[in-house]
């Protein structure tokens, strides 16, 4: 039943989120009518994380787990699988249901030719939905369903709240598609594939990305394409991202005179501490590093 779902002192309905965007998004339906923790503490993305054993407790106190998906939250599994609770835990996926709307594959991006083998396989959905804000409100839809279901008695409330957020979304979209009309096609390099959807969704141009698997160095060989397609096609601008290294993107600035900015994939919030706004503020913040240098 209905009220089942909820603590048995009438507590609010606990709910875990894996990181950032998912956070803001869930906590902005959830209002005050839901419990909202994110399970990744403020300072550390979903690629490096090692579980903890208040994350264990954490699990087993919530009743329902927002993921992005798109084999995002796999560090997660084994805390799932481990998961020593007498009440059972739904898990809903923001980015279920998307289809056609998934990237796939980017053949572009990679400069490595003929036989090296591929980081990037071709069936795995890129998992970057959250950078387009389009995608992010189907997200928020699959979100309050989930919140609907565990916690019928809310249901308008969650409803409601979620109608809100969602124009403050629309919001935020028809900024960016104002912003960047002047920053289409115009070439540029980001450090890896997270902005696949961001790009097609206001029609920008990345030529290319410094790290074509995450988190491995590219070869010396790589880097010299690299440089050599930042010559021929005038790139603008190259970008690197505020959680991962930065050397190889200062030395192909340097090395091609080409500006460096430093676009934010959102994982993990700059402040160390999240706050219901945190993803607009980091998309907004986007947009000014993209005009800036884009022009």
């Amino acid at each position: 039943g209905g009220s089942g779902a909820l603590a048995a002192g009438g507590g609010r309905l606990r709910v875990l989120t894996s990181f950032l965007p998912i956070y803001c998004f869930t906590a902005n339906i959830a209002g005050d009518l839901a419990e909202v923790e994110n399970l990744l503490p403020g300072n550390v993305g979903p690629h490096e994380y090692q579980p903890s054993r208040g994350d264990y407790e954490q699990l087993a106190a919530a009743r329902l787990l927002v993921v992005n998906g798109l084999k995002l939250e796999d560090w997660l599994q084994p805390l799932l699988k481990s998961r020593g609770a007498s009440k059972p835990l739904a898990v809903v996926e923001a980015s279920s249901g998307l289809g056609e709307r998934l990237i796939r594959d980017i053949p572009g991006l990679s400069l490595e030719g003929g036989g090296e083998p591929k980081g990037l396989s071709g069936a795995d959905a890129n998992p970057h939905i959250w950078l387009d804000p389009v995608l992010a409100a189907h997200a928020v839809t699959n979100i309050l369903r989930a919140l609907q279901q565990l916690d019928p008695m809310n249901a308008a409330g969650y409803e409601s709240n979620a109608v809100r957020y969602v124009g403050r979304l629309q919001g935020l979209d028809a900024e960016l598609r104002a912003g960047l009309a002047s920053a289409r096609g115009i070439p540029f390099v980001a450090y890896h594939d997270a902005f696949v959807y961001f790009a097609r969704r206001y029609e920008l141009n990345i030529a290319a990305v410094i790290e074509e698997v995450p988190e491995v160095t590219p070869s010396l060989r790589y880097q010299g394409a690299l440089r050599r397609l930042i010559r021929e096609k005038g790139i603008r601008a190259i970008f690197a991202e505020p959680q991962f290294p930065r050397k190889i993107a200062d030395q192909l600035s340097a090395d091609t005179h080409v500006p460096l900015g430093f676009l934010d994939t959102l994982e993990t919030p700059v402040s160390g501490h999240l706050t219901l706004t945190s993803y607009e503020e980091g998309m907004r913040s986007n947009l000014k590093v993209l005009t800036g240098l884009l022009h």
